[in-house]
């Protein structure tokens, strides 16, 4: 099986700003997302918007230029602001055109 390396982004952000990520990623590149509701504790200790509902998993399969462009953003725009973690793991993919 032919595979190629890509990366998977993962976001976990306030509820709230689901669809704003979901705009952000599509037009820096992602050419698709899952998104799922999910709750956790983390070094800040519990999310504190709880009445927003559970925060938000954003997860999207991408190359290494989509993720730098992502996290950039994520960097001047999220993290200074909202209570946004992100993380990229190396993954293999069969189909690559579709990434």
């Amino acid at each position: 099986m032919t595979t190629a390396q890509r990366q998977l982004l993962t976001v976990i952000a306030e509820s709230l700003l689901e669809q704003r990520l979901i705009d952000d990623v599509k037009r820096l590149g992602a050419k698709g997302y899952s998104v799922g509701h999910v709750r956790g504790e983390g070094a800040t200790g519990r999310a504190a918007l709880d009445f927003a509902g559970p925060s938000v998993r954003l997860e999207s399969v991408v190359t290494d230029e989509v993720a730098e462009r992502i996290f950039e953003l994520l960097r001047t725009d999220y993290f200074p602001h909202y209570a946004v973690v992100a993380w990229v793991a190396p993954v293999r993919v069969a189909r690559p055109d579709r990434f």
